[in-house]
């Protein structure tokens, strides 16, 4: 059997298991969810599931470390530029519209709070890595404390998109978060 049709076939399986499971969990705790259940909706029998993974916990977590994957190799690809922030926070708000069906799930901290602290901890290390020198020159000794309070910022502008499904554009969001970051409440204030 050629490798490039098994490696499709792996692919779309994996994706029709995730997009089952994204829909279970909106009705549906995870400890609720079966096996059986996942594969009949998915159209697969339980062996092709075990193929793949243990149990429904298992998917779950082969799912969340894909997008933190991905997410770290956005953080990678789009550094922070301190005299516009737009494109970085563009580049991770159209990562979290791209993979909607799961950010609902994930971003709720009562199913998984370990993927927002993975998000906040990826973000850290790739922004102070590129501030590192520019913190220390400018002599900020606050700037963890506000990075804190703009991350739980973000993460909450984020929640609440995820919640209005998505009335914003990205970039509309991230230009608002932008103006935040920089002016703080005096635009909307004024």
């Amino acid at each position: 059997m050629n490798e490039q049709t098994l490696d499709r076939r792996v692919r779309k399986t994996r994706t029709q298991l995730r997009k089952c499971l994204s829909i279970l969990l909106e009705t549906k705790k995870i400890q609720n969810i079966t096996v059986k259940e996942l594969a009949q909706m998915a159209d697969i029998n339980r062996g092709t599931f075990y193929l793949h993974y243990k149990d429904v916990y298992d998917l779950l977590d082969h799912i969340q470390k894909d997008l933190l994957r991905d997410f770290e190799n956005i953080l990678t690809t789009i550094a922070p530029d301190t005299d516009n922030l737009v494109p970085f926070i563009e580049a991770l708000f159209l990562f979290i519209y791209r993979n909607k069906d799961m950010s609902k799930i994930f971003l709720h901290e009562d199913l998984e709070a370990n993927f927002s602290s993975e998000l906040r901890s990826k973000l850290q290390i790739c922004v102070f890595n590129k501030y590192k020198a520019f913190i220390k020159q400018k002599n900020m000794p606050y700037f963890e404390l506000y990075y804190d309070f703009i991350i739980s910022g973000t993460i909450g502008l984020l929640v609440r998109w995820v919640d209005s499904e998505f009335q914003m554009s990205p970039h509309e969001l991230a230009v608002l978060t932008n103006s935040f970051i920089q002016s703080g409440l005096t635009n909307i204030i004024k």
